[in-house]
């Protein structure tokens, strides 16, 4: 739900990166309800540079004992060098109801969270300072609507306008953002009967296959060999199935210790569950009046656009930008030159794009159609030897 902002669909595996950047509740902050997985490779950096670390409140020291704390260490070296399993979890962290698994995947990019994407995910959730320099702007135009005295005050105006722009595009992503996270929030908060999820790796237990019987008025030779082959077939068969019996049986014996994991959150569930619900609505209420405080910014700024000397229609960046250059180059002195100038320009710019499309529809049906673009040749023809003998005429009677 958040990462749609960084473009990526479910980036649930933390790289080394983020691990060294960001302590654990934070990055949790954006998985409440959900699951992350922490592939083999990033977990076994993460050991060896938290050896090397002497703070004992780095953040790869606070990983390394969040993950000793929900027992995913203990399950290390048996996970490590053993080639039947690939995937072992659900560990579980009932404060914001997150799964946690140890996984053996090589993750796409799309799929990680770096510490590039948390810091964007961060800026969107602070509230952006009232830019100080707009809100004197704000006050000093708060009553007034007259013309621009002079070329300064409307460029003024003009760089007003166009930061107003900026500050209100920043805002607005802020509160998207905020609504995503309300959103997120709500659904946990009024979801009934919610509870931690349950073990989702059963492993699917092997069939063998049943025993060919060979009938015994069946004397032939020939089939006396196809039993010998048969035979060897359920040799075989039973060798894979010894073989997918002892995987499951590995398998399995994860998926029971996740079920113990299971229960003991069940058994403590009505406290992480008081623990969880005054998380989500804490965040509620923050979320909620950094909202309220963001639309009194976006109200200052609007203002500005409303009270500027330049009309709505002409209140966009580009258009801002050009009136800007008009005046700092001389081509406009007031605000009624520069839309002089801008509508001519624009209304040049359009017959020179229709002139194109025209020139680009008669070419193309010139390439399209032959008997077309044959009769127009021969009309050139014709033109220009009627051309040619008018100028020839026109020289005897000179030299005449």
């Amino acid at each position: 739900m958040f990462f749609t902002f960084l473009n990526k669909d479910n980036p649930i595996y933390p790289d080394i990166s983020l691990m060294t950047g960001y302590y654990p509740d934070l990055v949790l902050t954006y998985y409440y309800n959900s699951q992350l997985k922490i592939p083999l490779a990033t977990y076994l950096q993460l050991k060896q540079k938290a050896a090397e670390n002497t703070n004992a409140r780095a953040p790869i020291r606070e990983w390394e004992m969040f993950f000793a704390e929900i027992n995913l260490d203990a399950d290390l070296d048996y996970f490590s060098n053993n080639e039947y399993l690939h995937t072992i979890g659900p560990y579980y962290y009932p404060l914001n109801n997150t799964r946690i698994y140890l996984s053996k995947d090589t993750p796409a990019p799309a799929e990680l969270l770096t510490t590039e994407d948390l810091d964007y995910l961060i800026s969107l959730e602070h509230t952006p300072e009232l830019h100080s320099e707009l809100y004197s702007y704000y006050k000093s135009r708060k009553g007034n609507k007259k013309a621009a005295k002079n070329e300064a005050e409307l460029i003024k105006d003009i760089n007003m306008c166009l930061t107003s722009l900026r500050e209100i595009e920043k805002v607005n992503r802020h509160i998207n953002f905020l609504n995503k996270f309300l959103e997120q929030r709500y659904a946990v908060a009024e979801e009934e009967n919610l509870l931690p999820a349950e073990p989702d790796n059963i492993p699917i237990k092997p069939l063998k296959e049943e025993e060919w019987e060979v009938p015994v008025s069946n004397i032939i030779p020939f089939n006396l060999i196809a039993n010998r082959k048969r035979k060897q077939n359920e040799k075989d068969h039973s060798s894979n199935f010894n073989h997918d019996m002892k995987v499951y049986l590995i398998r399995y014996r994860e998926y029971e210790k996740a079920c113990d994991r299971f229960k003991a959150v069940l058994e403590n569930w009505s406290q992480y569950y008081e623990a969880l619900m005054d998380n989500c609505f804490r965040d509620i209420e923050m979320a909620e009046l950094s909202i309220k405080r963001s639309h009194k910014h976006l109200q200052v700024y609007n203002t500005i656009l409303v009270k500027s000397f330049i009309h709505s229609i002409y209140q966009d960046t580009e258009t801002l930008s050009t009136f800007r250059h008009y005046l700092e180059t001389g081509r406009a002195h007031n605000l009624q030159e520069c839309m002089n100038i801008y509508e001519e320009e624009c209304h040049w710019s359009e017959i020179k794009a229709s002139q194109e499309r025209i020139e680009n529809t008669i070419y193309y049906l010139q390439g399209t159609n032959e008997d077309y673009r044959t009769a127009s040749e021969h009309i050139d023809q014709i033109i220009k030897r009627v051309t040619n003998k008018d100028n020839e005429l026109q020289k005897i009677e000179t030299g005449v």
